[in-house]
């Protein structure tokens, strides 16, 4: 495993996504303008850490996916159908590579929620909260 942390298994998220045709963009950040529908921005949300043995930390990075979608009449009509399909092939991605392209020990997308949004247009919008573990030694 390479060095556990934010920027690396950010990267790998990054790196895993890319490999999912239907999105048309992908970002290692919230991006705050999005050009290309559906985008997946991706960006850290929380750590925890606990003793695992005596030489190492067992430590979990969690990181938030948005995939958006936009939702004005300039977009496809079917856009609901569009996003759950491309929201199926990201979860099936993810769940494929557990290891992230070993940058970490096992990751899992944990929970996913719906909302809508805006990002210079109305956006329907899927949350992936992606959970990494890996053990660090002290």
């Amino acid at each position: 495993m390479s060095t556990f942390g934010y920027k690396s298994v950010k990267d790998q998220l990054v790196a895993v996504l890319q490999g999912v045709s239907s999105l048309k963009a992908i970002y290692g950040k919230e991006e705050k303008k999005l050009t290309q529908f559906p985008a997946a921005c991706v960006s850290a949300k929380e750590h925890s850490e606990e003793y695992h043995s005596m030489n190492a930390n067992k430590r979990q990075l969690q990181h938030i996916i948005r995939i958006y979608f936009r939702t004005d009449e300039a977009n496809d009509p079917d856009y609901e159908d569009v996003l759950e399909t491309v929201a199926d092939e990201v979860i099936a991605a993810l769940v494929h590579n557990i290891t992230l392209n070993n940058s970490c020990d096992y990751s899992i997308p944990i929970s996913g929620q719906w909302t809508y949004g805006e990002k210079e247009t109305p956006t329907r919008v899927f949350e992936i909260i992606e959970l990494s573990t890996g053990h660090v030694i002290r």
